[in-house]
Order: C-alpha cells, then sequence, then structure tokens
C-alpha cells in the first residue's frame, strides 16, 4: 500500500472518530448559536415579567421609534430610543429619577428588535439603573397586567 492511501484511509478514521464524538458524545458542545451573555443575564420571558409585575410597580421603557410608540405603546411606557436618546432623556429626567428604586424593563417590536438591548445597556452603564431587563416576546400580551 502507498503513503497516498494510507493517509487517506487515516483521514477517512478520524474523520469518522470525530463526527460519532461531535453526535454522540455527552459533553459535546452545543451546535448552535448561544445567546450573548447580557442576553442571557437581563433577558426575560413573559412569564418572568408578569411575576416582576405582580411583585411590585415596574418601569416601562419603549425603544420603537417615535411612530410607532405614538401608534400603540405599554400604558405608562417611556419612549427612550437610540435616535432620540439625549433629548428623550433630558424630557423624562423627572420619570428617570423615580426609577432607582424599581426594577426597569425594556421592549420593542420581538425578539429580533436589538434596539431594546442598546437601550438596556445605556440605562445600565450611563444611567447606573439595576435591574434593566429586556423583554424575551412580544409585549402586546402584556396589556392585560400592565396598567397605569
Amino acid at each position: 500500500m502507498n503513503a497516498w492511501k494510507q493517509a487517506a484511509i487515516i483521514l477517512a478514521l478520524a474523520a469518522v472518530a470525530g463526527v460519532a464524538s461531535a453526535v454522540f458524545h455527552p459533553l459535546r458542545p452545543p451546535w448552535y448559536m448561544v445567546a450573548s451573555a447580557d442576553q442571557m443575564r437581563w433577558g426575560i420571558s413573559l412569564e418572568e415579567a408578569r411575576k416582576i409585575i405582580a411583585a411590585g410597580e415596574v418601569v416601562w421603557i419603549d425603544s420603537r421609534s417615535r411612530a410607532n410608540y405614538e401608534a400603540d405603546h405599554l400604558s405608562g411606557a417611556i419612549l427612550l430610543n437610540p435616535e432620540e436618546w439625549g433629548e428623550l432623556l433630558f424630557n423624562n429626567q423627572d420619570s428617570f429619577q423615580s426609577m432607582l428604586d424599581r426594577p426597569v424593563i425594556v421592549y420593542c417590536d420581538g425578539d429580533a428588535c436589538t434596539r431594546s438591548e442598546d437601550v438596556a445597556r445605556r440605562l445600565r452603564e450611563l444611567m447606573g439603573l439595576d435591574p434593566v431587563y429586556i423583554l424575551q416576546g412580544e409585549w402586546r400580551e402584556l396589556r392585560d397586567v400592565v396598567k397605569e
């Protein structure tokens, strides 16, 4: 047997062993995209949001565009989006002072929207608010439990 055939056989056996290990090994790494650390730490489901609402007063931040906010939003939600950050922060500074001792939940349009992550990060880093959660899921499903 020449060296090329031996190398091909060794590579084929190694590939089979590697695939078998990747598929059947109990400690194999995940084959899917894992969430970012911020999303894993600060992201909350609709059920978790309901528990926080039941436990006490929550501050809602709508990170969508002004047009979407004016069309529809959760009762009592404050508009704070990345495009108008400085202006909206200044206009709502009294509201933000009252947030220091309450949980904050930021939402936008569904899980694909990353605006809420940006706004939540800014609130934590620049304003020192804690906790600032990111709602995962459809905010409209919380209308029945959110009251002004």
